[in-house]
């Protein structure tokens, strides 16, 4: 039994610019240590102006940090540094798992490292087993760095979700970093993806092992759903709907219990084949679909293992249109063989085939992707130390621009006239009346943000006198 424990996301800033969601993974951690202590402490600083330290107590025995992203070096590595020698610290994340020798041998304050998924580990550790015989575990022992042998995955546990009680601060959506009042929530009904495509690392553990997918049941998932006060909810599953009958299901329940909430969720175009399944969607408030198209070049496809074309994309968003869900496209830039004019045909693409939504990213390497020996296998083709990969034909900042330029060119006033129409008659903008009132002093704010970036890119910009 430990005395206190203090779990840490250690970061300031967020990755998205919809708002701050919650640390999902860091907070099921900290309900399988629950049991286990008598004081917990969940911090999440992006929501605090406080540090690690000012949350360490005289009987804290136990700090947990969730190390998930390669950003705020200097922050993270400040926050680890500054828990005081004796304390049992462990770190846990992907950004984690991918180096343990690293934080273990960097950072004399690291007891242990959990590789992968935590909550088996941490559940372990708790109830007092050697730490010689946790797999998935490194841990320093005598002045030498042991790693344990990987833990095999078994099925995803139906009562592997976060207590919500353990958060000091709510969560909500926000417009150009200003708060808009509307409640968001996360939650993880499955862990995996039985598909390969070359560029995902996701579908993979940290350490290169090709992950099963697995998920909990439409009962247990419901029950969760039952207990959030967010009118809008995440899904963080790589792919929510690989299991028709078991969405069918969920969707069931929803309706049987009353649950009057928004779902964005992560699918494949595939579901295009079950237009019963998507009908009873729209009825238990799925709301947004987050669809992978990736590239509007069928030698990309091909390359990516997706297992279409663009003909098959065409035919599926046939259906798929016709839908009130809202529907958003993953395109990415700087795929291996393409030109600027191939990548330029995002946009029409994307209004042909009728969504409403398309989000951007550029082609980036990560351990165990397999795109480092693409990469060196395609000459003119580089991997910049921020992981970005480009070419001599296109530089990183040239795919920010090009980036830049499609965004404009599909957000045209006419598509953001029909997206609004279109959240309007799914009932997306059910929950949002008092937004509609705070609508004059979010758009002042956001002028005076926007004003703010404008002024700080000018001062960098601006030569320095000698």
């Amino acid at each position: 039994m430990f005395q206190r424990v203090l779990c840490v996301y250690p970061y300031r800033q967020e990755l998205h610019h919809v708002g701050f969601f919650p640390p999902l993974g860091l907070e099921c951690i900290a309900a399988a240590i629950k049991p286990y202590a008598r004081n917990l402490d969940l911090v999440d600083l992006r929501k605090e102006n406080a540090c690690t330290s000012d949350f360490l107590r005289p009987d804290t025995d136990l700090v947990c940090f969730s190390v998930n992203w390669d950003r705020e070096a200097d922050f993270l590595h400040h926050e680890i540094s500054s828990v005081p020698p004796g304390l049992f610290t462990i770190l846990g994340g992907r950004f984690a798992t991918e180096n343990p020798e690293k934080w273990l041998s960097e950072f004399p304050q690291v007891s242990a490292v959990v590789r992968g998924d935590g909550e088996e580990a941490i559940t372990e550790i708790c109830r007092g087993v050697p730490l010689e015989q946790i797999a998935g575990l490194s841990f320093r022992r005598n002045g030498a760095i042991i790693h344990n042998p990987n833990r095999t995955l078994g099925p995803i546990s139906d009562d592997n979700y976060p207590d919500r009680s353990l958060r000091r601060h709510s969560y909500e959506a926000e417009l150009e970093d200003v708060p808009t009042g509307i409640l968001i929530d996360s939650v993880s009904g499955s862990r995996g993806c039985p598909f390969n495509c070359t560029f995902c690392a996701f579908s993979r553990n940290p350490w290169g092992e090709k992950r099963k997918w697995s998920a909990r049941s439409p009962e247990s998932i419901v029950a969760e759903l039952e207990g959030i006060k967010a009118q809008f909810v995440a899904f963080t599953d790589d792919l929510f709907t690989y299991d028709m009958d078991r969405v069918a299901r969920i969707c069931d329940l929803i309706l049987a219990r009353g649950i009057r909430k928004k779902y964005i969720i992560n699918a494949r175009l595939e579901i295009a084949k079950r237009p019963d399944v998507l009908r009873k969607m729209e009825k238990a408030g799925f709301a947004l679909l987050m669809l992978g198209v990736e590239s509007t070049q069928d030698k990309t496809l091909r390359s990516m293992h997706k297992g279409f074309t663009t003909a098959g994309i065409r035919d599926c968003f046939q259906v798929l249109r016709r839908s009130s869900m809202l529907l958003n496209g993953y395109f990415i830039l700087g795929n291996i063989g393409e030109t600027k004019d191939e990548m330029r045909q995002i946009s029409p693409f994307a209004h042909e085939l009728g969504l409403d939504f398309i989000a951007l990213s550029t082609l980036r390497f990560s351990p165990y992707s397999g795109l480092d020996e693409l990469v060196a296998n395609s000459p003119g083709y580089y991997i910049a130390p921020s992981g970005k990969v480009y070419s001599d034909q296109c530089s990183v900042s040239q795919l920010r621009q090009l980036r830049r330029q499609i965004n404009r060119e599909f957000f045209s006033p006419r598509q953001i006239r029909h997206l609004t129409w279109k959240a309007i008659r799914n009932g997306a903008l059910r929950f949002l009346p008092g937004l509609f009132l705070r609508l004059p002093k979010i758009t002042w704010l956001i002028l005076q943000h926007k004003r703010q970036k404008a002024r700080r890119r000018a001062h960098r910009r601006r030569p320095s006198v000698s």
